[in-house]
């Protein structure tokens, strides 16, 4: 990771941050006194719980909405130069996943706090009509399509564990976590990592800070996505008159 991608990767890390703590600490400044509550959790685990920890307005606890599901398009760099072959288009280039399990840690009356999850992703790149590739653990060669080599699909699968900071406003209806996603496909790998959420809606950012892979000339790709997420949990619980975990 060169020096100006650092600095855009700190930048992205603070800044959103710190202008979300700054309104989510006013919101809850202004709120009634509530009940301290540090530990909070989500996930699609939670769709298990026959009894689960039910959410009470008079309780302060930091549970951002949590993308349970995710889908959205990705991107490569240098892609524009065609070193990786791959079609372009919104489906050709694709990253999804869910999440199995958060747990968060109320730092500040629950508008501040940090969280850490389990989740499963996987992402999948479309060669160009022409061509076709051979993998080997976390290195790509492509080459001309012919009746020997005809393969399209380039396909990762991961488990991540996402350590995030973040602030939400007191209702839940707003949140925003950045942080650092360690992830293990053939070998580890960092992402840096941002979600807004918008009640069950989550908006989510990643950028490879290490390869995902490298191709035979060489040349590490960092991939990017931009993905929708949803929090069914959040959903059902505020839709269904549930309450909030």
């Amino acid at each position: 990771m060169n020096k100006q991608t650092f600095i855009t990767c700190l930048r992205g890390f603070v800044i959103p941050v710190l202008a979300l703590v700054a309104v989510a600490g006013q919101a809850q400044t202004e709120s009634p006194q509530r009940e301290r509550q540090n530990w909070a959790v989500g996930g699609v685990l939670m769709l298990l719980a026959p009894e689960p920890d039910y959410y009470d307005k008079n309780l302060e606890r930091y549970n951002p909405p949590v993308p349970m599901v995710w889908f959205g398009p990705a991107w490569l760099n240098d892609d524009q130069h065609g070193k990786f072959h791959f079609r372009s288009g919104v489906f050709n280039k694709i990253d999804c996943g869910f999440t199995i399990l958060q747990i968060s840690r109320n730092l500040y009356r629950g508008a501040i706090g940090v969280s850490a999850s389990l989740q499963f992703g996987g992402s999948t790149y479309t060669t160009s009509r022409d061509y076709s590739f051979e993998k080997d653990g976390h290195r790509v060669e492509f080459m001309p399509a012919d009746d020997e080599h005809k393969k399209e699909d380039l396909f990762f699968t991961m488990l991540r564990i996402p350590l995030m900071i973040g602030a939400q406003t007191n209702n839940r209806l707003f949140s925003l976590q950045t942080g650092v996603g360690l992830y293990q496909t053939s070998r580890t790998g960092a992402q840096w990592l941002v979600t807004a959420g918008l009640g069950p809606v989550t908006l989510n950012y990643s950028h490879h800070l290490t390869p995902l892979f490298k191709v035979s000339d060489g040349t590490n790709a960092y991939p990017s996505s931009f993905t929708i997420g949803i929090d069914v949990w959040y959903w059902l619980c505020r839709f269904t008159h549930r309450k909030l975990p």
